[in-house]
């Protein structure tokens, strides 16, 4: 396989994202929850991340240094396409469900809140925050994360590594791009990589991956919205996001 020079640069701007994300750590909550930093300043400093290089990928489409068809970028309207679709249909139903279920279900939101203690310092306490952080947030999250990791990352490497190696390698890239969550969500991380690639695979599209990415983000934002909204609501001076 032929690597251009482009191919070089946009492993290289992936490669340093994720070193990036693991040297920063945890520097980001701690910077909201001491009142440094504004949670919407993290959600767009988070947003800005994904979308550069991806506009670099975009950049990169257009330019024809690679195609739509190497990263799954395609619908042609396959039998498992259209299966793909009725899983995201089905998921959505199934999230819209539980979400309703959950609200109703107080007794459970203290259990729900220790689950999410973790990253409780991210999500939406505010219908503004909300907003943010699904339309935002979990969009960009979804579209940019699975064109970098299991568009770009997956097929440049696969020729040098194997189709299984190459996914498990760019799932621990993926992983370590979430170091903020902790080691033990890095691995939980990079097993979704893992997954998202199987999905993406056997749908034969990377539409389908991209959906239940965003659909998986927006649920864990609505789910920590509905816990946290029982709770007392923090001063609008504050920017801590412990529920």
């Amino acid at each position: 396989m032929n690597v251009s020079i482009w191919s070089y640069s946009m492993l290289v701007i992936i490669l340093a994202i994720s070193l990036y994300c693991l040297w920063e750590g945890n520097k980001t909550e701690l910077a909201v929850v001491s009142g440094e930093q504004s949670k919407f300043e993290a959600y767009a400093s988070t947003m800005v991340l994904l979308w550069l290089p991806t506009l670099y990928l975009v950049i990169g489409l257009y330019s024809e240094q690679i195609s739509t068809v190497e990263i799954s970028l395609v619908w042609v309207g396959s039998t498992n396409n259209w299966l793909g679709a009725l899983g995201v249909l089905a998921m959505t139903g199934y999230f819209a469900l539980n979400l309703i279920m959950t609200k109703n279900a107080k007794e459970t939101h203290p259990a729900l809140e220790a689950q999410l203690e973790h990253v409780a310092w991210l999500m939406p306490r505010s219908p503004k925050e909300l907003m943010c952080f699904t339309c935002g947030v979990s969009l960009s999250a979804g579209i940019c994360e699975e064109l970098l990791f299991r568009g770009f990352l997956w097929f440049l490497m696969t020729p040098f590594l194997g189709f299984w190696p190459a996914l498990l390698v760019s799932s621990l890239l993926f992983g370590l791009a979430h170091a903020y969550q902790g080691g033990v969500h890095v691995v939980r991380t990079g097993v979704m990589g893992i997954i998202l690639g199987v999905i993406s695979w056997l749908t034969e599209t990377i539409w389908i991956a991209i959906a239940v990415h965003a659909l998986v983000n927006i649920y864990g934002g609505l789910l920590a919205y509905i816990v946290c909204s029982n709770t007392k609501p923090e001063p609008a001076s504050s920017v801590t996001d412990a529920c």
